[in-house]
């Protein structure tokens, strides 16, 4: 047992010794590797309507580390997202983002990161809802490149329920 204790305090120490400096921590996302990059078929104007906004690394005892900064930004992404996926010709689409949010709580042994992100298509044949969820465990600090690609996996997933509520939407 005392063995466990000194190997999770050595861990923990170790995570502390390279921990960053707090502040803005940006986090590149790649438009290509969620399907965004082709040029955009349609218009969408992106609403925040997020209540809160949770784009935060934390360290053990939920202390802020700084503030995830996706580059480029949650709307510009959303945006990204949802015109690549309007056939040629559609009419704009009006999307609120109720929910885009990057954490990465802490253990004395790990950090999840974590994306969620929920969205509600305002279409003609009524209120469409796209959701994506991703989680990854790490040993090690979450640094910019794992947390880019939690966020790129929660962004597919959306994507995927965009394209349904399209389709369900003709």
């Amino acid at each position: 047992m005392t063995r466990l204790l000194l190997a999770a305090a050595a861990l923990a120490a170790a995570g502390c010794a390279v921990t960053p400096p707090s502040g803005n921590f940006p986090v590149p996302v790649d438009l290509a590797a969620f399907g965004a990059a082709k040029a955009a078929s349609g218009r969408v104007d992106v609403v925040d309507a997020r209540q809160v906004i949770r784009m935060e690394r934390t360290t053990i005892g939920a202390k802020s580390m700084g503030r995830i900064a996706l580059q480029p930004g949650e709307v510009d992404l959303v945006r990204a997202l949802v015109a690549s996926r309007l056939p040629a010709g559609a009419d704009p689409v009006r999307c609120e983002m109720r929910t885009f949010d990057v954490i990465t709580p802490a253990t004395a042994l790990y950090w999840d990161i974590t994306t969620n992100i929920e969205l509600v298509l305002k279409l003609p044949a009524g209120d469409r809802v796209a959701s994506g969820t991703a989680t990854e465990r790490t040993y090690a600090w979450p640094s910019d490149e794992l947390i880019g690609k939690v966020t790129v996996a929660a962004l597919k997933q959306a994507g995927a329920q965009v394209d349904k509520a399209l389709a369900g939407a003709r």
